[in-house]
């Protein structure tokens, strides 16, 4: 029985996170109601606040499942066989090409605040993982790496999505790639 219900919150879980992501293919995410995404979704409010306890948690849910899906995307980079570095980046950019659409609609006010949040979350933690694997950096603790990564990541990611600039997400990853392992900043 318990299974049936894990089964039936998976689905209305992903009901709601289609509906809100639905949603912001059409409007700003400061717009979006509540009473919209449940209209979308084709569920009651009482089975929307069984789940989240507004759009903003809804946006976390969403979120928490990338993180998932990420995570399951750097181990297939990992076991392509090559040394070890920073596998989460590329499956993080490819992601955000793929949902390029939804980004104007999390562009500014509360909506751009909780989604930049969340995905340092969710890129912090796959950078900790990636870190592990690295060798031991002599006099540097492993948090203050995975922050800097982090840092540098999600520059780089603002700077492609926020300037709209048409770099394929394998070029933009071999930029964060060459930029993270040290290289010069200036010409070659």
């Amino acid at each position: 029985m318990a299974r049936k219900a894990d089964r039936r919150t998976l689905r209305t879980q992903m009901a709601l996170r289609s509906a809100l992501i639905g949603l912001l293919r059409r409007k700003d995410y400061d717009g979006i109601t509540v009473q919209e995404i449940i209209d979308e979704a084709n569920v009651g409010r009482s089975t929307f606040y069984a789940h989240c306890s507004g759009k903003d948690q809804l946006l976390r849910l969403s979120l928490q499942i990338l993180r998932t899906e990420l995570t399951e995307a750097q181990q297939i980079e990992r076991s392509k066989g090559a040394e070890p570095g920073l596998a989460f980046s590329l499956p993080v950019l490819e992601h955000i090409r793929e949902h390029r659409d939804l980004y104007p609609s999390l562009a500014h006010g509360r909506g751009r605040e909780l989604f930049m949040s969340e995905l340092k979350l969710v890129v912090s933690n796959l950078v900790r993982s990636d870190v592990a694997e690295l060798p031991a950096a002599t006099g540097v603790p492993p948090e203050v790496r995975v922050q800097y990564v982090v840092g540098a990541f999600m520059a780089v990611l603002t700077w492609w999505i926020e300037h709209k600039v048409r770099i394929a997400p394998i070029e933009v990853d071999a930029m964060f790639q060459q930029l993270s392992q040290g290289r010069r900043l200036g010409r070659d």
